[in-house]
């Protein structure tokens, strides 16, 4: 799960255990109440691990700060693991926002666990600059796609071999510390603290979460309890690669935003104005078009709209088709030009946060350069990555065409390298089969690598929402969330091939009360039942992105 919130300096602030005494090693010393005023039912502890796994003879250690949502009901089975992904989401924002939700689907009887990787939050902070006024200013260098103009690759190439320096300059010493394999081995120290050595892993992993739970169930077959990855990112092309095919599918999730929009036109204004979607979907291509080379100047601001903003913000609202009714407002501004929308100060800086280059709207998008970058290895010159950039551009004319990171981990610093990268292959046979989750059409972790990594998982089953978004989490499924407590209550898998239907359509602004009584798409009594619909759906609703026009 990629997304950030305004939340995170002030949880951050709150949860920083670090500083109390450090916790007895291979032992976890919780703290009580983490004193969250958002997230009360969190419980805060702290647990040493070896702050670097390649020198054994080495007595130096990292503190993790580590976060519980205990279990509601008894008797009380062993504890998951979460991962949000990113990389550099924080968990114990993860956890403090859905922790109520995840308790209602599994089913109470679980403590819930999360910690930061590496780099996040305090647990070896990653930061290339100190204030957020020069990150921006760096962020405006370059566009953030290099189909903007005929300058703009060589533009993000210069700009991010700057920023890729000054990354080096903060963190030189600790920058090769942070990396997935140490991450999947944390996972492991912790899991020993919580229920012996020795003890089988349950972990629950999202988007890049998926990756360092492909290492972990590599790295520790047999440590392998339940593992669950929703969202699979092709962790082979993730570590070694540059995975262009990433973006296979973000112009087919485009294509059910136009056809949600034109079956839902109360609720998508700009389909007003076509007979098809296939004329919605060229017409907002032909819009983007015209914006390359006609920008929409808003001089009561002194700014414009380009380009880059829109198709960023569009891609990223591909994601989450909770956000479609909204994005489709914009474009409807954006398609008539209306200056007075486009110019409130909320909606230009949002859209103007999606535009620009480098992502650097806040210092926890360095810490996933810092992990993305020190896990591949890879020193590369512009004439070697460009083929990968024009692949991503030749995949998807919506998505990003990579050309930031791609260049940024070409010109990172070798010194920042992590030292330890996984490099084996993902042919194992765990302990307990890997229940693998995917929508049908994700825009970032497409349904093919999920279908990869199963075949590579012996004994693991490929679990099929028929949705839109970024993991199954975006769109409510209740098939799907009993798929998930029967794993991960008695391993019980679902059978191969099973596809799992979505409870609410992709434009639509039903809520749980208007759902549930109306069983919408099936038939549904317990209630259990209703509690894990109005858990799916309050978690659809939390990530949706706020109203601002």
């Amino acid at each position: 799960m990629t997304r950030q919130s305004s939340l995170v300096p002030t949880l951050l602030s709150l949860a920083s255990l670090a500083a109390l005494s450090q916790a007895e090693l291979g032992k976890i010393q919780w703290r009580g109440s983490c004193n969250l005023t958002s997230y009360p039912t969190l419980v805060c502890g702290t647990l040493d691990v070896p702050l670097d796994y390649t020198e054994s003879n080495s007595s130096k250690t990292l503190t993790l700060d580590i976060a519980k949502w205990p279990a509601t009901k008894k008797p009380v089975s062993e504890p998951i693991i979460f991962n949000f992904g990113g990389p550099g989401v924080n968990s114990f924002e993860g956890l403090g926002l859905y922790g109520e939700e995840f308790q209602a689907i599994l089913g109470g009887h679980n403590d819930l666990i999360a910690f930061n990787n590496r780099g996040v939050g305090d647990t070896i902070p990653f930061s290339c600059y100190s204030d957020d006024a020069t990150r921006e200013l760096i962020a405006l260098q370059a566009p953030n796609d290099g189909r903007a103009s005929s300058t703009a690759l060589g533009e993000i190439w210069a700009q991010n071999a700057n920023i890729a320096q000054a990354c080096y300059a903060t963190n030189n010493q600790t920058g090769s510390l942070i990396g997935t394999s140490f991450a999947a081995r944390d996972i492991v120290e912790v899991a020993d603290a919580l229920t012996g050595k020795d003890s089988l892993v349950n972990f629950w992993g999202f988007s890049y979460g998926t990756t360092i739970g492909s290492v972990l169930a590599a790295m520790f077959p047999e440590r392998m309890g339940y593992v669950a990855l929703d969202g699979v990112d092709n962790p082979r092309e993730a570590l070694y690669g540059y995975n262009a095919q990433a973006v296979v599918d973000v112009d087919k999730v485009f294509e059910g935003f136009c056809a949600g929009c034109m079956a839902a036109p109360d609720l998508c204004p700009i389909a007003k104005e076509y007979t098809s979607a296939a004329n919605l979907e060229a017409a907002i291509y032909l819009m983007l078009e015209n914006l390359k080379y006609n920008p929409i100047a808003i001089p009561e601001i002194g700014g414009i709209v380009t380009w880059s903003d829109v198709k960023s913000t569009i891609f990223e609202a591909m994601y989450l088709p909770s956000s479609w009714p909204l994005t489709s407002e914009l474009l409807y501004y954006v398609q008539t030009r209306n200056t007075t929308i486009l110019g409130n100060s909320e909606v230009y800086e949002t859209i103007k946060s999606y535009g620009q280059s480098a992502s650097l709207t806040s210092a926890s998008d360095e810490v996933g350069t810092a992990i993305t970058c020190s896990d591949k290895h890879r020193s590369a010159t512009m004439k070697e990555v460009l083929p990968y950039i024009k692949a991503r551009q030749a995949l998807s004319k919506i998505a990003s065409d990579g050309s930031d990171g791609d260049m940024r981990c070409a010109q990172w610093n070798p010194k920042m390298f992590a030292k330890e990268r996984y490099s084996g292959d993902f042919e194992v046979k765990t302990a307990n089969p890997v229940l693998i989750l995917s929508n049908t059409y994700d825009p970032a972790t497409p349904l093919p690598a999920a279908k990869n990594l199963t075949e590579t998982f012996e004994g693991s089953v490929l679990l099929e929402q028929n949705g839109y978004g970024h993991t199954t989490l975006s769109m409510p499924s209740l098939c799907t969330a009993k798929a998930v407590r029967a794993y991960f209550t008695n391993g019980t898998l679902p059978a191969d091939g099973t596809v799992c239907q979505v409870d609410v359509p992709l434009f639509t602004n039903l809520t749980y009360k208007d759902v549930w009584p109306k069983s919408f798409q099936r038939s549904v009594e317990s209630r259990d039942d209703a509690s894990v619909l109005k858990a799916l759906m309050s978690i659809r609703d939390k990530m949706s992105r706020r109203r601002i026009w």
